[in-house]
């Protein structure tokens, strides 16, 4: 247990998650001589060799792509002809703009960078108090990796051997759920402090507003009927967006310059070197659990502590909300699925609801200190403290922690879509 124990000095030290796994490993491999070095290197590479990897980068690229082609603008202008006229206005628009998005890009900070920054601008203007509009915006953007496509589906999917386009399906209804409980609390809060709301939009209005859409609309639509219908694969759907994304940038809304593709690209170029380190570490890293049996270990000592299905979820559950506070997303992915997959298998948890659970888990951690990443963008963009952001997203931790309690209780609200729309596939 050496390597477990040197990988958590080193993230307690500052030390990269990337790096700690790799350390971790090297060391482990020279204090027991199990494997020859030359295996650290080619552990590595097989770790980001995989076809099905491809779909994070495109997916993190399709993020970028959408925030400069003019596509969150008017999906946010649609979205308010839908919802701007309900008690709490903008709030409303916030949350369902948030899913829309959802639908093209996957990714909750992607979303608080682009349609964030619109988005609180509009609220402030319009006499939303900043701390509301900040609080609104981070929490209605953890949405993203929960509707497909989603880039930690994907690492998932393969850290855990499970059928991508499943957990897309499976994520469908846990998204819509969330975005209702959230509309729910800024209704409740609007309420109490008499926050401002439009005029029903007419039907040319919002007939005018959806066509300008459309073309951003018709994305999730051509992923997610692709993939269903064996068009294509989840890797080749990521591929797609990204071409599609381009085309309605720079040929249909006519606001992507080639100018900016050099920058976009460069962008997605940073984040992929980021990926790929995780992935190579982490293949690299799983190996040694795996020489260890820690799963092994881990699964004796929580069956020796009590034999309750209902309580291991609940202590995996407390696991997965503590490891999204301090450490990023994929890389808690790639450290516990090899670790809890065996324990969830021995209780009988299907691997597709587990990993709806598992991901929702983690985003709550993204609005949580001391990780909170889209609590940092969202208070950056709405110029408050850190702390004042913290207490305007505290409200809608009771709607997620609801969510992530029914999703863990009835197995229907996950695996429903994907029998339905899978079949016999599934």
């Amino acid at each position: 247990m050496l390597v477990i124990l040197g990988f958590i000095v080193m993230i307690a030290l500052g030390v990269p998650v990337g790096f700690s796994m790799v350390l971790s490993a090297f060391f482990y491999v020279i204090l027991t001589n199990a494997v020859s070095l030359t295996f650290v290197p080619q552990a590595m590479i097989s770790g980001v060799s995989s076809y099905t990897m491809l779909a994070v980068p495109f997916f993190m690229l399709v993020g970028e792509l959408m925030n400069s082609s003019g596509i969150t603008k008017r999906i946010f202008k649609f979205a308010n002809c839908c919802v701007g006229h309900i008690t709490g206005g903008l709030g409303h628009v916030n949350i369902l703009s948030s899913m829309l998005f959802a639908g093209m890009s996957g990714a909750a900070v992607a979303d608080c960078a682009g349609l964030g920054a619109i988005e609180i601008k509009a609220m402030t203007e319009e006499g939303f108090d900043v701390d509301f509009s900040v609080g609104v915006t981070a929490a209605s953007s953890i949405i993203g990796p929960i509707i497909p496509p989603s880039s930690p589906m994907v690492m998932f999917g393969i850290a855990a051997g499970v059928s991508i386009g499943s957990l897309f399906m499976g994520g469908i209804t846990v998204g819509i759920i969330m975005g209702l409980f959230m509309m729910l609390t800024v209704y409740v809060i609007a309420k109490k402090h008499n926050y401002p709301k439009h005029t029903r939009a007419g039907l040319g209005e919002i007939a005018r507003s959806f066509f300008s859409a459309l073309p951003a609309l018709l994305s999730p639509i051509i992923l997610v009927g692709g993939i269903l219908s064996g068009f294509f694969t989840p890797t080749e759907a990521a591929a797609v967006a990204v071409f599609y994304s381009l085309f309605v940038g720079l040929f249909v809304y006519r606001e992507l310059k080639f100018s900016d593709i050099l920058r976009v690209l460069t962008t997605g170029i940073e984040n992929l070197g980021m990926v790929m380190l995780l992935m190579a570490s982490g293949k690299l890293f799983a190996w040694v659990l795996g020489m260890e049996k820690v799963a092994e270990h881990a699964t004796e000592m929580l069956f020796g502590l009590t034999s309750s299905p209902v309580v291991i979820i609940l202590l995996i559950n407390l696991l997965l909300l503590f490891m999204g506070t301090f450490m990023e997303t994929n890389a808690s992915i790639l450290i516990l699925t090899p670790i809890l997959m065996p324990i969830v298998s021995q209780i009988g948890m299907h691997p597709v609801q587990f990993g709806v659970i598992m991901i929702l888990a983690l985003m709550i951690g993204l609005l949580t200190p001391p990780m909170a990443i889209c609590l940092f963008i969202t208070s950056k963009l709405g110029g408050i403290s850190f702390q004042r952001a913290f207490k305007a997203v505290t409200p809608y931790y009771i709607g997620l922690l609801v969510v992530l309690l029914l999703i863990n209780i009835f197995p229907q609200i996950t695996l429903t879509v994907p029998r339905l729309l899978l079949g016999n596939s599934f």
